[in-house]
């Protein structure tokens, strides 16, 4: 009976936290610039999980060598949600991919600003090798003032 009841429970669960599943029509289907119009829609009326469900359907329906401008933009809109969010960790996990993956430059471009705006308010988040490399720079300018 309480191997059931726990079932019962755990099946409600995944079918709620599943209740924001987006819809695609047949249409839009083939163009991600429709579904990233409706996740702007959604980001403007603050239902941040519904926008990031949009996105997180381009990145997992379209082809990133034929669609790597959108892809990278969906990632990029990601992470934003979650900065808006407050949720900074994983905002930062999104800009990295935006950085590190893709060579699109106006999405690369405003996740550096995103992210360094994320590490001048949280400093703790900046890793170590930006930490090192900043000490590096500084420590190079003492030495051209000092000569």
């Amino acid at each position: 009976m309480k191997k059931g009841f726990v079932f019962l429970v755990v099946l409600v669960f995944l079918l709620i936290s599943c209740a924001s599943a987006i819809k695609v029509s047949v249409e839009e289907e083939n163009y991600p610039r429709i579904i990233a119009e409706k996740a702007y829609t959604e980001f403007d009326n603050k239902n941040y999980k519904t926008a990031i469900a949009y996105y997180q359907y381009i990145i997992d329906h379209f082809d990133r060598d034929n669609y790597t401008k959108d892809v990278a933009w969906a990632y990029y809109e990601i992470g934003f949600c979650y900065y808006y969010q407050s949720k900074y960790e994983e905002a930062l996990k999104y800009f990295n991919i935006v950085v590190n993956s893709f060579t699109v430059l106006p999405p690369r471009i405003l996740a550096q600003k995103v992210m360094q705006d994320i590490y001048e308010k949280k400093p703790k988040l900046k890793p170590v090798e930006i930490i090192e490399e900043e000490v590096d720079t500084v420590e190079t300018t003492e030495e051209n003032i000092d000569s």
